[in-house]
């Protein structure tokens, strides 16, 4: 029995394989494929995961601590004071600007009139005095050294608007207390601007026996009714009847210094009433020896009369030739 059969065909068909490009162009395609997309997810996952916020340490660093807060408080607290030390410094130069007219005026006319800028030294001090002569020390003069520390610096900022505090609210206080002195000098006209000036202060003829005659104030012409005012700030010393000064009103200004107010119709203040320059005191009239309405206004300096044209701080106050003189 034969074990193999010789057959050409059969050799032939076993021995040859055919092999197909699309079946293996296919599966390595899809291979491919698939790696691509694995690829790029994997890209996704990792680009993920480094654009990913890093953890806040530096942010925790850098934000201000208790004590930056504390020190930013302190600069704005320190800009504060010198935003009320310019604006404080403005309203000095704006005081002392508006009496500096007036003091002028008063210098040529008696420098004793002027209030005294340091006061006097008292003479019954007990005890010896003495010591080395040194200038006067300012608020800066205690700098601080070259390699000071910025919150040094801030300490000696804040001692400095301290001290030029102190000082500035000094020097405001004596300003104000000789703006007050200057208040009581009698430098406001006793009545409207459009009151005529009439007979002046000195010799001329009296309208009532046309002789020659001492005039001890000024005479203003306005009607009756006619609002007095106050030529200064100062206490009432007397308002009533007085011979031939009719209604009279003193007003006491302290210093040596009494303005009156004669022939007055009517009283707007009271004895021992303290009023204010420039505050209605009363009313215009032809009561005691007067010819017609006016306001006879005297000054008095020391007990003597004194002009007060002199007083009157108003360089349009020329004399009216053409008024007429009523007392």
């Amino acid at each position: 029995m034969k074990l193999f059969s010789p057959s050409s065909r059969s050799l032939t068909r076993d021995a040859i394989r055919v092999v197909s490009l699309r079946r293996l162009l296919l599966p390595a395609l899809g291979v491919l494929l698939v790696l691509n997309l694995a690829t790029f997810v994997g890209g996704v996952w990792v680009g993920r995961g480094l654009s990913q916020p890093l953890p806040p340490v530096a942010e925790v660093e850098s934000a201000p601590g208790e004590e930056d807060h504390f020190a930013i408080a302190r600069v704005g607290a320190l800009v504060g004071r010198l935003k009320s030390l310019e604006a404080d410094v403005f309203s000095l130069r704006t005081m002392l600007g508006e009496h500096k007219t007036l003091t002028r005026q008063l210098s040529a006319l008696d420098p004793a009139l002027l209030p005294a800028l340091v006061p006097d030294i008292p003479g019954d001090v007990r005890g010896g005095q003495g010591g080395l002569w040194l200038p006067p020390r300012g608020c800066s003069d205690e700098s601080p050294h070259a390699q000071a520390t910025p919150l040094e610096d801030l300490q000696h900022g804040e001692a400095t608007a301290r001290c030029l505090r102190s000082v500035l609210d000094q020097l405001m206080e004596s300003v104000a207390q000789r703006n007050a002195a200057l208040m009581a000098i009698p430098s406001r006209r006793p009545v409207q601007p459009q009151a005529r000036l009439g007979s002046a202060f000195g010799n001329r003829v009296d309208p009532f026996n046309r002789r020659l005659a001492f005039h001890s104030g000024v005479d203003f012409a306005l009607p009756t009714g006619a609002d007095v005012l106050a030529a200064a700030g100062g206490r009432v010393r007397f308002a009533g009847r007085n011979g031939g000064y009719g209604n009279l009103l003193e007003i006491d200004h302290g210093n040596g210094l009494v303005t009156r107010y004669a022939h007055l119709s009517r009283f707007h203040v009271r004895v021992g009433e303290v009023v204010t320059p420039g505050q209605r005191v009363g009313a215009a009239g032809s009561t005691g020896r007067s010819t017609g309405p006016h306001l006879h206004f005297e000054v008095l300096h020391n007990g003597g009369f004194a002009d007060p044209q002199r007083f009157l701080a108003l360089g349009d106050m020329a004399r009216d030739a053409d008024a007429v003189a009523k007392d």
